[in-house]
């Protein structure tokens, strides 16, 4: 008896939605993701396959809805410190093997942790599909999480947290989020720290799988020139049988606001300053976050941005600009990162208020919504460029708040107005309260 009950077949070109998901909610008809279909099994995981036949390569993608917010006290780190045991073997499977099978079938595996989820993912041509498929549900539902491999892999995560200390564009960040989204989940480091992760054992990592690694906080992703019946009949026969249970509680997250500068300051050996400028924002599936998102085209995106302009252009003051927002699943970052001659900060910080001011006083003309509009649809595109693209794109959009915005992410972008960007701005973008993270050469 099939334990699959259809909650859309999302979508096809005619728009047929068939459920109460989508309710009356409008649909992009331009979307380059539709058709795409999307089930749930019993115990509530959910699978989405997006069937592109013209593409040979197939993605089979997990995503995991625990990240970094979700590591206990006391063990920062253990989300991603989990990821990187999984394909370490199972109960039929030694150590090495699921690698060795996968190299054989001419593909590749790897995994990711973020704040909000954990992704893994297996990219083989599309007619070894079903042998990924059964390889990565063996490695999710049969690990063997060994003492002597996590004792193993801890050298490899301290090794992984020396180098993001070591990069001052990384290292730059992290010092930057910590005190961004204080007192909140999201402050916490995705690799944790070397202290923490010292004395992780077996029971604390299998504790973590069995409260985490459940059918109702997982979504499959399959795209590729693949057959979505035999996805959803595969899936179902590998994942049916887990048994559903009550995750913990999010903690409900307020975004911060600041009333003044942090600034963060670390000297290093090195020739010039790299800054991080970042506003506390809403989470990524927010109609405020499409405005923050054109913003940072207008503001920091490209050659013909108003702080490309200004500071490499005509000034020549930094050597490097950008501004962008980046969303989570409850709060957001809008950022804005520089490299510079440390002589030049205090001008450069200027321009940049100057920058942010406007952006609160003055509508943004029209040319710069036209080509911020153009910006973002190519980045859509490249979204949507290979099975594997599209693959992380539905699944972290799905974790993020359903697969609908992934459809009708282009529309809203399109639809985001002068007055959206100007309302956003004065809304998120203080010129006078903002965390400035700055590592510069020593004695400067």
């Amino acid at each position: 008896m099939s334990r699959i009950r259809v909650v859309g077949c999302l979508l096809t070109v005619t728009l047929l939605l068939f459920s109460a998901l989508s309710l009356a909610a409008p649909v992009d008809p331009q979307s380059p993701l539709i058709p795409l279909e999307m089930r749930i099994l019993e115990n509530g995981m959910r699978v989405i396959v997006k069937e592109i036949p013209s593409y040979p390569i197939a993605t089979v993608n997990v995503w995991v809805n625990t990240g970094a917010v979700d590591d206990p006290p006391g063990l920062s780190g253990l989300a991603h410190f989990f990821e990187h045991l999984t394909f370490k073997g199972t109960t039929t499977r030694p150590r090495g093997q699921i690698a060795y099978e996968v190299e054989t079938l001419g593909g590749y595996l790897n995994a990711m942790t973020s704040l909000d989820y954990t992704s893994y993912f297996i990219v083989v041509s599309s007619d070894h599909v079903g042998q990924a498929m059964e390889i990565q549900a063996d490695a999710l539902l049969n690990s063997l999480y060994e003492q002597d491999e996590i004792d193993m892999e801890r050298s490899v995560i301290h090794e992984e947290i020396r180098l993001r200390i070591d990069s001052p564009q990384t290292h730059l960040v992290d010092m930057a989020m910590e005190h961004l989204f204080a007192g909140t989940v999201y402050a916490k480091n995705v690799v944790g720290s070397i202290e923490e992760l010292a004395g992780v054992n077996r029971a604390e990592v299998v504790d973590f799988y069995t409260q985490h690694y459940v059918p109702n906080n997982m979504v499959l992703v399959v795209t590729g020139n693949v057959d979505a019946e035999a996805i959803f009949d595969q899936a179902d026969e590998l994942y049916g049988d887990m048994a559903a249970k009550t995750v913990p509680s999010s903690e409900h997250i307020t975004i911060p606001e600041l009333d003044t500068v942090v600034y963060l300051m670390e000297e290093r050996p090195l020739q010039q300053s790299y800054v991080f400028m970042g506003h506390p924002g809403p989470g990524a599936n927010t109609h405020e976050a499409a405005a923050l998102t054109m913003a940072g085209v207008i503001l920091g995106g490209g050659r013909s941005s108003r702080l490309y302009k200004r500071l490499i252009e005509e000034e020549q003051i930094v050597t490097n600009v950008s501004a962008s927002y980046s969303g989570f699943s409850a709060i957001g970052v809008f950022q804005i990162y520089a490299e510079l001659d440390p002589n030049q900060r205090d001008r450069f910080m200027e321009i940049v208020r100057e920058e942010l001011t406007r952006l609160h006083k003055e509508p943004v003309t029209n040319a710069e919504l036209q080509r911020a509009r153009a910006m973002t649809r190519s980045s859509l595109a490249f979204s949507t460029e290979s099975s594997t693209n599209v693959a992380m794109y539905l699944g972290q959009t799905e974790i993020y708040g359903g697969v609908m915005d992934a459809i009708n992410r282009g529309m809203l972008l399109e639809q985001i107005s002068v007055e959206d960007i100007q309302r956003t701005a004065q809304r998120f973008l203080n010129p006078n309260a903002y965390i400035h993270s700055e590592i510069t050469p020593v004695g400067r």
